[in-house]
């Protein structure tokens, strides 16, 4: 096996892929009929380990790191967490020798102020980034430019406008662009609740691979923003789960699925796994009229902040690990930092996990979690129209601000998927977590002046209006 993966990794890099898609599954074939031998995992080059050697990452001088975010992934459509489908082999088996968070959250279902959440470690009100003119602060910290005094060489590929440097983002990258579009073939394209914009994620893995290429003798820090299932992409090999809008979606998560492990071939070709972590997240997912709505950037509910936390090692944790205690992604670049030895973000209202890596859980106090998303965000003539999300505890509150009659409490131990509104029936819990909404909403964002504001020139406008949101300037 490990004579042949090399011979297509360097004539073929297609069928790598797929050797080790294949590899993947069927590791997790035999895995699950209890047995496993060497030849099983022999494509993957990195050594066996356990969980508590994440604590020797800060000693090493050669460490690279990842951040792959896939936008519009919900987690639960993902076989790591529990699909029927076999939409994502390759991140399951990533998943499946490195660590999964089961109850992930981001902090909006709008890609912009989402990604302001995770970048900085701070929630939407905090850093205060709800319309589609404000801008992440440069007196913000992001980890880019702690991984850049770190020593480390920082590259980003975008696909995403929200995430363009006029917003804010590229701060503390070397290098940060969005790769030159090719037009998808029509077969390729499914109609997405969004609108479409030009090129795939073929571009962005592209520029990625041989970014990895030509800076493999240095440390580095890669951020890689892809957007192929947030446009429904897929091809004939992947669209294998039917026609529908939802099964669109898997198909592209499944398309997605292989574009990523174009990433991991690069790193076992180049002989870098066993010196990188990688860390796979997403800015929100996408609902299929669950709660009465399609597509995200509208509500908060489960279908549109449940996202994917993976974690992949520089070595196989042979079982694998799961965590099940809630977290979000405020959390992920403060674990990062830590776990590489580098400093942390201040202020930061996120939490690293690091020591949970290490072995040492302590149960969080307050249990809380915040989401927040203005419905109005694309709208300069419209008054804002903020709906929060509280989780305290097994309590999840979806607050109205203008309407609090509207507000919606369910129970997320027993009822995961928010099916069932016990707003009537509790009226104190409903009552504590409106108390902790109102709490939060009255903080003043962490850094004087709040989020600069920019306007926008017509193709900039036009650019966004492309990924199918209506804003007006």
């Amino acid at each position: 096996m490990i004579g042949f993966f090399r011979g297509v990794a360097e004539n073929r890099p297609r069928q790598v892929l797929r050797v080790l898609l294949l590899c993947a599954m069927a590791a997790a074939a035999i895995a699950c009929d209890g047995g496993t031998n060497a030849d099983d995992y022999a494509f993957d080059n990195r050594p066996v380990g356990v969980l508590e050697d994440s604590a020797t990452l800060k000693n090493r001088d050669d460490l690279n790191v990842i951040v792959i975010l896939i936008d519009t992934l919900r987690a639960d459509h993902l076989g790591s967490y529990g699909y029927e489908r076999d939409t994502s082999p390759a991140l399951d088996y990533f998943a499946a020798t490195g660590v999964r968070f089961a109850r992930h959250r981001a902090q909006s279902t709008w890609t912009k102020a989402s990604m302001a959440s995770l970048w900085t470690s701070l929630y939407p009100q905090r850093i205060d980034v709800l319309t589609h003119k404000d801008t992440v602060t440069g007196h913000a910290t992001l980890p880019a430019e702690i991984f850049a005094e770190g020593g480390f060489y920082t590259a980003g590929i975008w696909r995403n406008g929200w995430v363009a440097p006029n917003f804010g983002f590229r701060q503390g990258f070397d290098i940060y662009m969005t790769p030159n579009p090719r037009q998808a073939p029509a077969e390729m394209r499914s109609r997405p609740i969004a609108g479409r914009i030009d090129g795939t994620d073929i571009d962005a893995i592209f520029a990625a691979t041989e970014f990895l290429r030509v800076n493999q003798d240095r440390r580095f820090f890669l951020y890689v923003h892809l957007m192929d299932v947030h446009q429904y992409i897929s091809n004939e090999e992947t669209a294998i789960f039917g026609t529908s809008f939802e099964d669109a979606y898997d198909n592209s998560i499944r398309w997605e699925d292989q574009q990523i492990g174009e990433i991991f071939a690069q790193l076992f070709r180049l002989d870098l796994a066993r010196k990188t972590v990688v860390f796979v997240v997403a800015d929100h997912g996408e609902a299929f009229g669950e709660h009465g709505l399609e597509g995200h950037a509208r509500d908060l509910h489960h279908e549109t902040t449940f996202t994917p936390w993976i974690i992949a090692f520089p070595f196989k944790v042979e079982s694998g690990t799961v965590f099940e205690q809630p977290t979000q992604n405020i959390d992920v670049f403060p674990t990062l930092l830590e776990l590489v030895g580098l400093p942390a973000q201040d202020p930061s209202d996120g939490k690293s996990r690091a020591a949970w890596l290490r072995g040492e859980f302590a149960p969080d106090f307050p249990d809380r979690d915040f989401a927040q998303l203005d419905r109005t965000w694309g709208q300069a003539s419209q008054d804002p129209d903020p709906i929060v999300a509280v989780r305290d505890g097994r309590y999840r509150l979806l607050h109205d601000v203008n309407k609090p009659e509207l507000d919606l409490l369910y129970d997320v131990e027993s009822d995961r998927v928010e099916s069932v509104n016990i707003a009537k029936a509790s009226p104190g819990i409903l009552n504590t977590l409106r108390a902790t909404a109102a709490e939060y909403l009255e903080q003043p964002p962490a850094f004087e002046g709040g989020a600069p504001e920019i306007e926008l020139d017509e193709m900039s406008l036009r650019q966004l209006r492309a990924l199918g949101y209506s804003i007006e300037d």
